[in-house]
């Protein structure tokens, strides 16, 4: 395989309150995972608990030594130098191992709280570079289109220079920022030759940019369901295929999909989870279009062998490290397996 494959798990959210998801990252950690992805939502389609990440996430690093923590999130709702300074402060407590995602962004995490959902890709191109900058202990002064900066410091460094930032990315632009910018790429739920497919604009991007490929990690965010058979594992994931599956991705794909013009714009970073029209069309979209073939080249279920043959097809099409999603009907039971079994299996 060459390339160290690595497997993280994402933090069970929404639902859990701060100290079980405290004692997830912790087992996690015993249980051989390399990394905890967290979230960083204010609301989810589902109307339960959801903490702050970046507390949790501060909470997590003094109870574990060695694996990874950090959070999915986007470019609107931090000011790229207070976000430079929490990073680093949550770095060195946890001795160089935090790390965060930005990409798009979700309309139910921005518009709600009159925060816009505008232009996220220029965003970052501002956001990150500063952060670098910030972090290497420059005195900025800057004028951009978002954010404006005199004489700025961050007085504390991460560990290791920089915490690592990821780009989530799926278009064309976005996926040459991620080649740009970032320390890793991350992408959704798609069939192994879609994310091929990505993955060269990626690394045409890496190139142009001369970006290092060492240390690059290519992430994929996968929902996954382990169970003692393939229908029960199936089950879990066929309730969720909505939410799975970004239609402009079937088109990539090439599947051969008319679908009505009712249900165009919807995708899990569009929805608004109080508008209950917009709800029940985006279920019914996966009701009506997403069958069990389609849906089974977007997500890893089954036994865990079944698993294995999965997770490898995916490390052929470039993919370094799994974020996996865990949707399976016995959480225990899957957790052990993938610890055990599969993740033992590349280790």
């Amino acid at each position: 395989m060459g390339e160290k494959i690595s497997f993280g798990l994402t933090a069970p959210l929404p639902g859990k309150p701060v100290a079980e998801l405290v004692d997830f990252a912790v087992n996690c950690e015993a249980a051989g995972f390399d990394a905890v992805w967290f979230p960083d939502h204010i609301l989810f389609m589902a109307k339960k608990l959801t903490p702050e990440v970046w507390s949790v996430i501060t909470a997590a690093a003094v109870k574990t030594d060695r694996i990874r923590l950090g959070a999915i999130g986007d470019p609107h709702r931090s000011h790229p130098a207070m976000f430079a300074h929490r990073l680093a402060t949550i770095d060195n407590l946890s001795g160089g191992r935090a790390f965060s995602c930005l990409g798009y962004g979700e309309k139910m995490n921005l518009d709600y709280y009159g925060i816009n959902w505008n232009r996220p890709l220029a965003r970052l191109r501002e956001s990150v570079p500063l952060m670098r900058q910030l972090w290497a202990g420059e005195t900025v002064t800057f004028q951009g289109e978002f954010y404006s900066l005199s004489e700025a410091e961050v007085r504390i460094s991460p560990v290791n220079g920089e915490v690592p930032v990821y780009i989530a990315a799926t278009g064309p632009k976005a996926l040459g920022v991620a080649g740009a910018l970032g320390n890793g790429w991350v992408t959704n739920a798609m069939p192994t030759w879609v994310f091929s497919s990505k993955l060269g604009e990626v690394e045409k991007a890496m190139s142009k940019n001369s970006v290092a490929p060492e240390n690059f990690e290519k992430c994929i965010y996968i929902f996954v369901s382990i169970a003692r058979d393939k229908d029960t594992a199936y089950e879990t994931l066929d309730r969720i295929k909505h939410a799975i599956i970004w239609p402009d991705v079937i088109e990539e794909a090439g599947y051969d999909l008319k679908i009505d013009p009712k249900y165009k714009g919807l995708s899990y970073t569009s929805i608004m989870p109080n508008d209950r029209d917009m709800l029940t069309r985006f279920r019914q979209m996966g009701e009506t279009y997403y069958t069990r073939e389609i849906l089974s080249d977007f997500v890893i279920y089954g036994t865990a062998g079944d698993a294995i043959k999965r997770f490898e097809e995916y490390i052929e099409a470039g993919v370094t490290h799994f974020i996996i999603r865990d949707f399976s009907p016995d959480l225990e039971y899957s957790f052990d397996t993938l610890a055990g079994e599969v993740i033992g299996h590349f280790k």
